[in-house]
């Protein structure tokens, strides 16, 4: 025998409110299965190290284990194919709940991509707060990729061209998405937001 013992699983009745139990691990296998086959835009990055970083955001801004798992499971609507009804059958009706607000469209093709982010931007101002950390950890990684990618010798301003909007039309998203996010929310999360964006409307 190998000197490892299997140890027996803690009850998650048992688990401080601070630490997530195993629904968040089914949901980060769950999460790395609906985006197995993606890679982020313009680098090749496995995609599912967004959604990893966007719950470890999630987490270190306070969030809970339901939010925490939306954050890992945001884009699993969008694109990977999941309903809202399959969310909440594997992980409860607020992790679906949250899901949902993030997702910005189900449909394919994708509508026009202003009309879309505008509505996306107002739907999200009057979302509430559990729902605002999740899209503030997913916009805040989102712009530190950006900023890291500027920073490169290799991408440098060429990282505009990944995206469907020119730099101004990204800075504008980003920008009207801080605003919805700090309207009747004051989280030190947006604080966050607003020095990133500052730092890429600089280059």
């Amino acid at each position: 025998m190998s000197g490892l013992e299997e140890r027996p699983a803690r009850p998650t009745h048992d688990l401080p409110a601070h630490t997530y139990g195993a629904r968040f691990a089914q949901a980060l296998a769950f999460a790395n299965a609906c985006h197995e086959a993606q890679a982020r835009k313009g680098n090749g990055v496995p995609y599912v190290t967004h959604v990893i970083a966007v719950a470890s955001l999630v987490g270190e801004y306070g969030g809970d284990e339901d939010q925490a798992i939306a954050g890992l499971l945001h884009d699993a609507m969008e694109d990977a194919g999941v309903t809202a009804a399959e969310i909440e059958e594997r992980f409860g009706a607020k992790v679906a709940a949250i899901v949902e607000a993030c997702t910005d469209t189900v449909e394919h093709p994708k509508p026009p991509w202003r009309a879309r982010k505008e509505a996306h931007v107002a739907h999200v101002r009057a979302a509430p707060a559990d729902v605002k950390l999740v899209v503030a950890a997913d916009k805040l990684h989102n712009l530190q990729t950006v900023a890291r990618d500027l920073r490169r010798r290799s991408v440098g301003a060429s990282v505009w061209s990944r995206f469907k909007a020119p730099r101004e039309g990204s800075l504008w998203y980003f920008g009207a998405m801080i605003d919805a996010l700090a309207d009747g929310w004051d989280a030190e999360i947006v604080d966050e937001l607003r020095a990133e964006l500052a730092s890429l409307t600089s280059h």
